[in-house]
């Protein structure tokens, strides 16, 4: 992304340093810029515009520019704030498409530190730790960092947004709309005294709201508009067809890259509950860079809606040709997840601001520290966390615990004590006992003291994290059942480091190929004569499906065998 002359505005917002965008900086305009100039008396918009690039990439401040930049603003009916030098070197796009009704130019203005500063305030402080099932089985992050924020500076769509506002705003003009108690976004804005982001008009029940999804599907939003006729990809119809948007980072974050919903019917719950959890099988592949668009969204007068099984045709008409102009789903009110907020017409949302950023798990960040530690403590230089270490780990526990209000549950030291390859032997017995060995209050529950005096104590006692370590460490104990003749398959606490280990070698995926069937067979010191045709045939020996890929079912099985037939790590 970024503003040019000359030239497109800019890429789709994408991962990796060839699409980085780039400020707005425009290119010095080329040969034939005097007659640009003569332009700046020019009536007609696309002409001033022009010529007004091309004096302000000169740096040429007179008279006649400023009226040219202010007849150019009046014309197109520009915000006083938009940059004209990044504006006038937009990308011109011809016609009408999406639910754009015209030309247009286009530009995406890379963000000064200040304001990427107050959208990570935003998004930190919307967060909240919560699984929906719209999240397909992916976890659920434990932060978000900023990378890049660019605002959307697009003459015409602003012109359709604004003039739906001040109808709005005129319609409502008695009634002094509010959305109930208020958004989180705006509430957070104000609570913490941030003012950098544009003002808001009250009149017409403006608010900052959250919109998830891609970045092709962001670009294609910036430059066309939302499409009604998309409503419902990916966010599900509940509230009927219309475009849906958040208080919350964590809810948008659902529909951004990666697996998405909608996921069908069914209720959420919050983490820390006893909930309805991920569906079974490998988890989705982990995807890090996401975006979110930061709308300005005209709710004006709302129908507010704490049904469980709510009538969208009947909301959605409400609003269409009824007395209302949004909809508010109370779903945090009835089962504790999010409200989610609906408009019916894409002129009552103009998407600001294109937000990329990275997701942060916590089981990873929780594993690296773990394993630092357990280092020093193999080499006995151990002597307890670090002061770095137990701010990290304080710091992951206290959004990690926070649905809790400080404490975890079963489910989550499951969690735990997965991204540590440690699971206990079952998710019944043993995990209860497990629970009760960590819970050294016997308060029902785990908090920060006994997380901290429990990591402490494996660490000292060198129980070990990775994957493929503790891999070997259990084929070595399976090793021993056999020779002492009461192997007859791994136990469930067996299966399930091996399950880990073997996600971990295939990237999430549900299969391996010959290269990472050799990295497996490695990791217990039994790789095959050769990476070439003896590789080839023992890919051949455990494929017993004769697919050309090994499941965990075929890698079970072959484990399993190599104990039997007593093959030595």
């Amino acid at each position: 992304m970024g503003c040019s002359s000359g030239k497109e505005a800019g890429s789709a917002p994408a991962s990796g340093s060839a699409a980085k965008p780039s400020a707005a900086t425009p290119v010095a305009p080329a040969a034939g810029s005097a007659a640009n100039l003569a332009g700046l008396s020019s009536d007609d918009p696309e002409v001033l515009r022009k010529a007004l690039h091309a004096a302000l990439s000169k740096g040429m401040k007179s008279p006649e520019v400023a009226q040219a930049e202010a007849r150019l603003r009046e014309k197109l009916k520009l915000p006083a704030d938009w940059d004209m030098l990044a504006f006038s070197g937009g990308n011109r796009l011809e016609g009408g498409l999406g639910g754009r009704k015209a030309s247009t130019v286009v530009c995406f203005q890379k963000q000064p530190p200040q304001v990427e500063k107050a959208v990570q305030s935003l998004f930190d402080g919307t967060f909240r730790k919560v699984y929906t099932r719209d999240r397909r089985g992916a976890p659920i992050p434990d932060r978000f960092v900023i990378k890049e924020v660019h605002r959307v500076l697009n003459d015409q769509v602003w012109r359709e947004y604004s003039d739906k506002r001040d109808e709005i705003k005129d319609a409502r003009a008695s009634q002094k709309p509010k959305l109930p108690d208020g958004s989180q976004t705006v509430n957070h804005l104000n609570e913490k005294k941030i003012n950098v982001l544009p003002p808001l008009d009250e009149d017409a029940n403006e608010h900052w709201l959250f919109h998830g999804t891609t970045a092709e599907a962001a670009k294609g939003i910036a430059e066309n508009d939302f499409r009604l006729d998309l409503s419902g990809t990916n966010a599900g119809t509940l509230y009927g067809k219309g475009i849906y948007l958040a208080e919350n980072a964590t809810k948008s974050d659902e529909y951004g890259e990666g697996p998405k919903g909608p996921a069908g019917t069914g209720e959420e719950a919050e983490m820390g509950y006893e909930a309805p959890r991920p569906p079974p099988g490998p988890p989705p592949p982990l995807v890090r860079e996401s975006y979110i668009l930061i709308c300005r969204s005209a709710l004006g007068n709302v129908n507010y809606n704490d049904e469980q099984r709510p009538d969208p045709d009947r909301l959605q008409k409400s609003c269409t040709t009824g007395e209302f102009d949004s909809v508010v789903g109370d779903r945090l009110k009835l089962n504790r997840t999010f409200r989610e907020i609906v408009v019916y017409n894409d002129d009552h949302v103009y998407p600001e601001y294109v937000v990329k950023y990275e997701r942060i798990f916590f089981h990873e960040r929780f594993a690296a520290v773990y394993e630092a530690m357990l280092k020093r403590s193999i080499a006995g230089k151990f002597t307890g966390p670090t002061s770095q270490e137990k701010e990290v780990l304080e710091s992951l526990w206290n959004v990690y615990a926070m649905p809790n209000k400080g404490k975890i549950s079963k489910s989550q030291l499951l969690d735990l004590l997965l991204a540590i390859y440690q699971p206990p032997d079952n998710e019944d017995e043993d995990l209860d006992k497990t629970f009760q060995e960590w819970d050294r209050k016997g308060q029902g529950k785990i908090d920060w003291e006994d997380f901290f005096a429990e990591v402490t104590q494996r660490v000292n006692d060198k129980i070990s994290c990775s994957g493929p370590e503790r891999f070997a460490e259990i084929y070595k104990h399976m090793m021993q059942r056999k020779k002492a003749g009461s192997f007859d398959g791994p136990d469930v606490g067996e299966r399930a480091v091996m399950r880990m280990v073997w996600y971990q070698y295939c990237q999430n995926q549900r299969t391996v190929d010959k290269f990472q069937l050799l990295d497996l067979l490695k990791a217990i010191h039994q790789p095959p004569a050769n990476e070439g045709a003896d590789l080839d045939e023992t890919f051949k020996e455990i494929d017993t499906k004769q697919d050309g890929v090994i499941d965990l079912d075929e890698f079970m099985q072959e484990i399993t065998q190599r104990v039997n037939d007593e093959i030595p790590w």
